[in-house]
């Protein structure tokens, strides 16, 4: 296939990484451990957050293999970085969509303008964590934002511990090398614990 160009593997390859990376998150984050330490609500919209969080991360990571790429060609080429990015949020839209259906009593038309809403959200949601890359001020803030509706209520410890995990867990995955994020993606997610 591949000969008379039916199918391009590396793309195919880079897909599956893709959705391998997304598979890590739902798989191995200890949703319970969130919500109980971080004292967030065991909710639909909790989980999103949580997982949003997580693909971020994966999103971020996967840019940063365009940005190397960019700077040694002088020039922003869209790669496989860029590639990989758009399959992992490919993958949580497929499992959002999946699990809401599961949700008992939901409804097809509303449940299809709830991940609508989501969308936005996470588009915002995104920009927010953007900007806070280099401030944690501003991370903090973002993370208030979105995990606790700027609630005045909410213990800053809980904020503090989330900027935590996401610089940890940042420092980690930049030391994932190019070869391990395309063919054999393994992510340690580290617990909101520790």
């Amino acid at each position: 296939m591949k000969a008379v160009g039916l199918m391009d593997q590396s793309r195919t390859r880079l897909k599956l990484s893709g959705y391998f990376l997304y598979e890590s998150v739902p798989a191995q984050v200890n949703y319970v451990e969130w919500f109980s330490k971080c004292e967030i609500e065991d909710t639909f919209s909790s989980w999103f957050y949580i997982t949003e969080l997580h693909v971020w991360l994966l999103m971020v990571r996967c840019m940063a293999e365009d940005a190397t790429n960019a700077a040694q060609k002088e020039r922003y080429v869209k790669g496989d970085g860029w590639f990989i990015r758009n399959c992992i949020v490919e993958a949580l839209w497929a499992d959002v969509s999946n699990r809401i259906k599961l949700l008992d009593g939901a409804n097809p038309s509303i449940a299809r303008k709830q991940v609508s809403e989501l969308s936005e959200q996470f588009q915002a949601a995104l920009v927010g964590y953007d900007e806070g890359l280099e401030d944690d001020r501003i991370l903090a803030a973002a993370i208030w934002r979105r995990f606790y509706g700027m609630s005045p209520d909410v213990a800053p410890e809980n904020v503090e511990k989330i900027v935590q995990f996401v610089r940890h867990q940042m420092a980690n995955l930049d030391k994932l090398s190019s070869e391990q994020l395309k063919k054999s993606p393994k992510i340690d997610w580290l617990s909101i614990v520790n």
